[in-house]
């Protein structure tokens, strides 16, 4: 065994040692491991991706050649990185900053005795600082975020950027060396077909964001160690039950029609053999045991193939202004539409004082509601599917709040309404 390769062993076997203890350790004082490793695991994941990512942008460093190297990083580096960085904070407990720093001091130690290892270029400790920044502090919220399910906002946010990292970077960019490519094989196209891949990437993308924001409206993440308060059957759920492995599947396929990569073409029909062999029945089985109403919902709503309208198991309200011209207007071009599961009720008339129109599930003080242009949103993805889509489109995080402000600027803002204490029912 050479020098590098015993100094490859070693930075994954002292990680890997560390975290065997910390797991026995905390096993024996707490008994809670089970529910510390989903934590861990993201945490290290995090890391792992990140450490990739650094290394195929950035020239900081340069790792001695290995057969166990992926993107010029050897896999014992990645995976030592991870378990330190990632999983051992996790499993171990204590403040984050104290991890921060007392990492931080130990990479750049170790970093500097590692000769046989990697070499430096000049300014790799700006890299560090990025590494640091991007890879160890994200990780160390992700873990406590999801071991003590807190910050959820955070945590769902973190799990939008690693899931597609993994999936939509890491894979297609291991598939693309091995067949030789790039990721210009992508764009290097005419500009009509560019323009056609980014609206079907957009098309294919929107269903996998609006699930991942319906779940976290429940209280969970994509994350199956991290689930919602509840069975979630709304949203793109509305029409089928896996719409983050669709839109996944959807874009792997994608990319492998742009560049025309066999590896890549692999790897995406062995994730759909997965997701539909193993983990598809796995997830069932888990869902109904935890939710009786799961079966219900599943003899309804398909795997893969979208229904044209959605299944709603319980019907929703939407309250709209009478006395606004332009709201009841809405609220016709809404009932044109024939949406299903849904009731539309005047405003004036509701048991709480509104000021914008309003989307309700479940009667008050506990329902769940969506005003203004969210209400109109929800309400579209109560009729058809390409109209579903234009709704989930517009209730993702960062385009609601724009379309609400545009709304509001050309005179579609909150409207006092004399409430009548009547419950005139208006055309379903």
């Amino acid at each position: 065994m050479d020098d590098a390769a015993l100094a490859r062993n070693l930075v994954l076997a002292w990680p890997l040692a560390l975290v065997v203890v910390a797991t026995a350790v905390r096993q024996a004082r707490t008994g809670d491991v089970l529910t510390r490793a989903p934590a861990a695991f993201l945490a290290a994941l995090w890391v792992w991706v990140t450490v990739h990512v650094v290394e195929v942008t950035t020239s900081w460093w340069t790792f001695a050649p290995s057969s166990t190297s992926l993107l010029g990083v050897p896999a014992e580096v990645s995976l030592g990185w991870a378990l330190l960085w990632g999983a051992l904070p996790v499993l171990a407990g204590g403040p984050l900053w104290a991890w921060v720093a007392g990492l931080a001091w130990v990479d750049l130690l170790t970093m500097r005795l590692a000769d046989d290892l990697v070499a430096l270029a000049p300014g790799w400790v700006a890299g560090e600082a990025i590494l640091l920044g991007a890879g160890l502090v994200p990780a160390l919220i992700l873990g406590k975020a999801t071991r003590e399910r807190t910050w959820l906002p955070v945590r769902a946010g973190l799990q939008v950027v690693l899931f597609p990292a993994v999936f939509g970077w890491l894979v297609p960019t291991v598939a693309l060396a091995r067949d030789g490519l790039t990721w210009m094989s992508v764009v290097d196209h005419p500009y009509p077909m560019r323009a056609l891949l980014l609206t079907a990437a957009v098309g294919l993308g929107v269903p996998g964001l609006a699930a991942v924001a319906e779940l976290a409206r429940a209280g969970g993440t994509p994350f199956p160690w991290d689930p919602p308060a509840h069975l979630v059957t709304s949203g793109p759920y509305a029409y089928v039950s896996n719409p983050m492995q669709i839109s996944i599947a959807g874009l792997m396929t994608l990319l492998t029609a742009a560049t025309g990569s066999l590896v890549l073409a692999g790897l995406t029909a062995f994730s759909v053999a997965f997701s539909v062999v193993l983990a598809e029945r796995h997830e069932r089985a888990t869902l109904s045991a935890r939710w009786p109403a799961h079966d219900d919902y599943r003899r309804h709503v398909r795997s893969w193939v979208p229904r044209w309208r959605p299944w709603v198991a319980a019907p929703a309200t939407l309250w709209v202004s009478e006395a606004c011209a332009l709201c009841s207007a809405t609220g016709v071009v809404l009932d044109s539409l024939a949406p299903t599961g849904l009731e539309r009720r005047p405003a004036e008339a509701a048991p709480v004082a509104l000021v914008r129109m309003r989307w309700q599930a479940g009667d008050p003080p506990d329902s769940d509601h969506s005003d203004g242009i969210a209400a109109f949103a929800r309400a579209l993805e109560h009729t058809t599917l390409p109209w579903a889509w234009l709704g989930w489109c517009m209730r993702l995080p960062v385009v609601r709040p724009w379309l609400q402000v545009v709304a509001d600027a050309c005179g579609l803002g909150p409207r006092p309404l004399v409430r009548t204490g009547a419950d005139d029912r208006m055309r379903p």
